[in-house]
């Protein structure tokens, strides 16, 4: 009792810190996600029963790679949406640009399709040309691509001229 009576500010702020301390454990617990749990949450939980062979972007890279617009194609599955970005050419048009996309879809099996959403970045070397990036995006339950709309190039190309008249 004595030792209590000589120490009572010493417990009281030891008491005091471990209460803050468990208050804290469990503050953080209320405001703070899950560590422990998915980005997706159980969206993902049947993706196994969907998946996409590498042999898919096999193909599409060799036979992509005949266009002379094409000049790069690079994928990423990200959850349950597939990206692919699309290097042209300078000179490609936005209906080549939509016609290569088109094809791309073609590549995957309609189970895919249905279950993924399918997005297609097509950009061009040329930077300074501003009627691009496009984006063609399918959702599952879209039949086909939805494509940002067409625009006009308001910088001119590197030799002066453009594609405006």
């Amino acid at each position: 009792m004595i030792f209590i009576k000589r120490h009572k500010k010493t417990i009281f702020m030891l008491v005091l810190f471990i209460i803050v301390f468990i208050g804290g454990i469990f503050l953080k617990d209320l405001l703070m996600p899950n560590d422990d749990s998915a980005a997706y949450g159980t969206r993902l939980e049947d993706i196994k029963n969907h998946p996409i062979d590498e042999e898919v972007y096999t193909k599409m890279k060799a036979d992509l790679a005949s266009n002379s617009n094409v000049l790069e194609i690079t994928h990423r599955l990200q959850g349950r949406t597939v990206n692919i970005i699309l290097t042209v050419d300078d000179k490609a048009t936005y209906q080549d640009a939509t016609k290569i996309g088109d094809t791309i879809l073609g590549f995957f099996s309609e189970d895919t399709k249905g279950y993924y959403t399918i997005q297609i970045f097509v950009v061009k070397k040329n930077k300074e040309l501003n009627n691009f990036p496009i984006i063609g995006i399918k959702g599952p339950k879209s039949s086909k691509l939805s494509w940002t709309p067409e625009r006009k190039i308001t910088v001119k190309e590197e030799e002066g001229d453009s594609d405006e008249e």
